[in-house]
């Protein structure tokens, strides 16, 4: 059986490792690790996810099959994702929906999860 569910602090410890405690589009590179920070990428992960929830709504999605996560998607605003303007194809329109994370587990791939996290 296939389930989605958005991604919430509920469900932020089923995103598979290194995902969980990735905070690359998160964090401004000028304030990250980058710049020296000592930062705890699984806190400000945590802490992204709540404002964003809080101030936009829903960042994401995970898909479960038979109770397991099999993959997920994350996706924002720019205004929540500060890297995102540090690279050549940005600044993206601020009423855009920037996709930055998108994965699904080996084992389920070619399975058409993708396709439905989309």
């Amino acid at each position: 059986m296939t389930r989605l569910a958005n991604l919430s602090l509920d469900t932020l410890e089923d995103l598979p490792h290194p995902c969980r405690d990735c905070a690359f589009w998160e964090l401004d590179q000028r304030t990250g690790a980058d710049a020296g920070a000592v930062v705890d990428p699984g806190l400000e992960k945590e802490a992204w996810i709540s404002q964003t929830l809080l101030e936009w709504g829903s960042c994401g999605k995970l898909v479960y099959v038979d109770g397991i996560p099999a993959g997920y998607v994350i996706y924002a605003p720019p205004a929540y994702l500060p890297r995102a303007g540090a690279f050549p194809t940005g600044p993206a329109s601020p009423d855009a929906t920037l996709l930055t994370n998108a994965y699904v587990i080996p084992r389920f791939a070619g399975t058409g999860l993708g396709r439905l996290l989309v």
